[in-house]
């Protein structure tokens, strides 16, 4: 059974159901294991650098949901009789620079299946919805499936002030 804060059912190449729901501070080990399935490269790209505290990660992620300006989105996998993480979205809005800011990541295997498509749809969705029309995320220059997944989702590009990162932006309808 779902709440009011699933985002509904997406479909990617599975016969069991996969769901985007906003994350609750109860996921937070789920949320920890998922961190620890990502291959080095996945959470080098998600996070811009080497990482390994994975629980200090996703408690981090979490305890911003005490914020109302911040939100963390989970795509969830149901098999076997539980559920698994399989793609997380953060989002964090400035109010004093008036843009939010976001970060995707997908689990290794679940990649170019249209989960990361349908997170980046769920926390626009979720963003104008709150009415925080301004939104941007920066990525690794190397990292060339986040930069298709905003080339796709109509960003423009930048620069960012990181010299090892590219900046995308989009200004969303409400």
């Amino acid at each position: 059974m779902r709440n009011e804060q699933d985002y509904g059912e997406i479909v990617a190449g599975t016969e069991s159901p996969i769901w985007i729901r906003t994350a609750a501070v109860g996921d937070v080990d789920k949320l920890c294991a998922y961190y620890g399935t990502l291959s080095r490269d996945s959470r080098y790209n998600r996070f811009m650098g080497a990482v390994s505290n994975f629980s200090k990660l996703a408690f981090d992620c979490l305890m911003q949901l005490r914020r109302a300006e911040c939100f963390t989105l989970v795509a969830e996998w149901h098999d076997g009789g539980c559920d698994a993480i399989i793609g997380e979205a953060s989002y964090a809005f400035d109010r004093g620079k008036g843009r939010g800011e976001f970060a995707i990541s997908v689990a290794d295997r679940w990649q170019r299946r249209g989960v990361g498509e349908a997170l980046l749809s769920a926390v626009q969705a979720r963003a104008v919805s709150l009415g925080y029309l301004d939104l941007f995320g920066e990525t690794l220059k190397t990292n060339e499936e986040m930069k298709s997944l905003a080339r796709k989702a109509g960003f423009a590009f930048t620069r960012s002030m990181d010299w090892r990162a590219v900046r995308f932006d989009k200004r969303l309808t409400g």
